[in-house]
């Protein structure tokens, strides 16, 4: 079932901010020249594209947006399966690991937003370190723990430095802590507490002290700190030299193997340096985008840890009690967060609420309590409360993929509560267990049910998109009539392909080149002078050169303080003008050309609809409908010798092609042509709602047009 319902969501999303193209045109680049960081650009580490480079020359795998959303619904199911396992394994419940599943489902619904992003091969690494970790510590096998860590860690760490140095500092610690020489493992502990309390300074230097990041330095602090409270009291010799061997042996080797393979296709060791560590650390300088913390977060965040702090002390009476109720009433919360997790809810719970409780779901409740199996579950919580980190600087998708592991770690904890207080109410206990039981299932079924229905009717309702690479995307009636007509224009009139910011999936579908390699979506705060001189001069040498720019977006990046700038920002404004508008989309061109618009419609001032075509077939009418369903009619209206239609054949650069003639019945066209008829612009509502359709006798449509805007 999640199976299908994520078919459904992944292709009937597609966003405008396209970082999804981004990531597909630059593996397509390297497959094609390598040259990892020196010709081809990219923000992200080499194993990406060792790895994909692999697929495409062994199976002919073709990366695009068909097969990316393929391969990003692996990634989401693979990750709920492991954290089901996890539930599994610690409760031996179905319905406990089933809810988990679905619940980890819908935190990860920003899997749909950016398919074929690092982040959701990230999150299938994390969920694998965690669990797999989890699975060494409970069966004690410490080399096994070494060597999956290790390699995970790397493995991470060349896919996003910063996700993987989380991880690696997460593993590297908890081995330093349950290290077997009792004063290693004592000064580990210490070392790990002064570093967590500084490594959020050192990571969020750039933006402090900015009140979200503020906000979120204490959140990791008091987290960290309480669970090394918990750590302390369950410290266990487990660790001596072997697996710390097997640790750093497997992370040198993997990193070995893929920057190998990465320098062997033409990149040097100084750009893998600076490809893979230095250009990361600019990012906080480029775009940021802050967590919206409730007010609650940083006072449950200093309450937990003061309560962390006071129940470590001793063996109190009341504290199974107390922790039990505490337990429960945040797994509530979460649960009250299902109805509305299609709009995200549960992603951004598992960070806003999620952190701040991550001691209290791992803390048994006895003190003193030690097995493997809590080592295990601590185990994860420590690394669910690195990956949160991942969350910085742009609190966007990254929130999703970083904190889901919240969310097995809360079920979990909410069992085990659910068992204690069931004991505890004796004959009551039963019934406590079965409705404890029937919430949890409720909540899975009402994510899944909502999903379900939403997904199906996104998927039923949509029209194919039937765009190169993108054959299937079912998406909304107007960015699918937006996009295939920015497509037909671009195959028309254009030869070289560049856009503003960049939407390289346009690329993909048009099969259109664009200026360099360089390309990235933020093209004008990543790219450097030289690589946008480059851009520059590329398209001052292609007279049939395009340029789409997404107004929306620019207008957002201003609004956010983040306004385009640099020598390629200058150019286009001074030497492009756009020849259309629709959907906030603007197909600029050279200021010296002109074009006919493919499939646009105009009002003129002077009551006339004109419509440039390249229908082929015989026009018998033309009817404007709302642009949705149920696409109501708005008007229509069929050729008369009292109609006065007239009909223009046209040439591309939008001068005539031949005489006017006037159309007085039904008529068959080939070619380039700007039609004319009586309209008057009062009898329309609002133009961006609607559509214009060209039909033959039969009915089928020959051409749909958008209003130029």
């Amino acid at each position: 079932m999640l199976a299908v319902v994520g078919y459904w969501l992944l292709f009937t999303q597609f966003m405008v901010y396209d970082d999804e193209g981004y990531v597909l045109w630059s593996l397509r680049s390297y497959f094609a020249e390598g040259g990892l960081y020196t010709t081809v650009y990219s923000q992200y580490g080499p194993l990406l594209y060792a790895l994909y480079d692999g697929l495409h020359r062994l199976f002919g795998l073709e990366f695009d947006n068909t097969s990316g959303r393929l391969l990003t619904l692996v990634y989401w199911l693979g990750t709920c399966a492991l954290a089901a396992w996890f539930g599994w394994r610690q409760t031996r419940s179905a319905i406990v690991a089933g809810g988990t599943a679905v619940f980890i489902f819908a935190a990860l619904l920003v899997m749909i937003s950016e398919p074929i992003h690092p982040g959701g091969l990230l999150t299938l690494l994390a969920g694998l370190g965690a669990v797999g970790g989890a699975v060494a510590i409970e069966r004690e096998r410490p080399l096994a723990f070494g060597l999956l860590t290790g390699a995970i860690g790397a493995v991470m760490l060349l896919t996003k430095i910063n996700v993987g140095a989380f991880f690696l500092i997460a593993a590297g610690s908890w081995l330093a802590i349950h290290c077997a020489q009792r004063r290693l493992a004592r000064a580990g502990l210490w070392l790990t507490a002064i570093g967590s309390v500084l490594v959020p300074f050192a990571l969020m230097q750039r933006l402090w002290p900015t009140p979200w990041v503020a906000i979120f330095a204490l959140c990791f602090g008091c987290a960290t700190l309480s669970l090394l409270l918990l750590g302390r009291d369950q410290q266990r010799p487990l660790y001596g030299t072997t697996p710390w061997l097997g640790f750093i042996g497997a992370a040198l080797c993997f990193a070995t193997v893929v920057l190998g393979v990465v320098w062997a296709r033409g990149t040097s060791l100084a750009m893998l340096w600076f490809g893979v560590a230095v250009a990361p650390l600019q990012q906080p300088t480029a775009y940021s985008h802050a967590v919206v913390w409730p007010p609650i977060t940083p006072v449950l965040a200093i309450a937990l840890a003061a309560l962390a702090a006071f129940v470590h002390q001793r063996d109190w009476p009341w504290r199974p009690h107390l922790l039990a109720l505490l337990k429960l009433g945040a797994v509530a919360l979460l649960l009250a967060a299902t109805p509305t997790a299609i709009n995200n809810s549960l992603t951004f719970f598992t960070l806003t609420y999620g952190l701040p409780c991550a001691w209290l779901m791992a803390v048994p409740l006895q003190r003193g309590a030690s097995s493997p199996q809590l080592l295990a579950r601590t185990w994860l919580a420590w690394v669910f409360v690195w990956q949160c980190l991942h969350a910085y600087p742009g609190a966007g998708s990254q929130v999703g993929w970083g904190a889901y592991l919240g969310i097995p770690l809360a079920a979990v904890g909410a069992t085990e509560a659910l068992q204690f207080i069931a004991v505890k109410t004796g004959q009551w206990g039963s019934w406590l267990r079965r409705l404890g039981a029937s919430l949890w299932l409720a909540g899975g079924m009402l994510v899944l049910g909502v999903f379900g229905y939403v997904s199906h009717q996104r998927y039923t309702l949509g029209e194919p998109l039937g765009l190169h690479g993108a054959e299937n995307l079912r998406l909304s009636d107007d960015i699918t009539a937006c996009y295939r007509i920015l497509v037909k224009n671009i195959r028309h009139h254009g030869d070289l392909l560049f856009s503003h910011p960049g939407m390289l999936s346009l690329n993909i579908w048009t099969g259109m080149p664009t200026p360099t390699s360089a390309n990235v979506t933020h093209w004008f705060s990543l790219l450097n002078d030289a690589q946008q001189q480059a851009i520059i001069q590329r398209l001052r040498n292609d007279p049939r050169a395009v340029v789409v720019a997404q107004s929306y977006l620019i207008n957002y990046l201003v609004q956010k303080g983040y306004p385009p700038a640099g020598p390629l920002q200058k150019y286009l404004v001074q030497n492009f003008r756009a020849a259309f508008r629709i959907n906030s989309f603007e197909l600029w061109l050279p200021k010296d050309r002109t074009i006919a618009p493919l499939s646009i419609a105009t009002l003129t001032p002077e009551g006339r609809l004109e419509l440039v075509t390249t229908a082929t077939g015989t026009i018998a009418s033309i009817e404007i409908r709302g642009l949705f369903h149920p696409y109501n009619r708005v008007a229509r209206f069929a050729p008369a010798p009292e109609a006065d239609w007239l009909s223009t054949p046209l040439k591309d650069d939008g001068s005539m092609g031949g005489d006017t003639t006037r159309i007085e019945g039904a008529q068959t066209l080939a070619g380039l042509h700007l039609l004319s008829l009586p309209l008057e612009a009062t009898q329309l509502p609002a133009l961006d709602l609607l559509e214009v359709v060209i039909l033959d006798p039969e009915g089928r449509k020959l051409d749909a047009l958008l209003f130029n805007q």
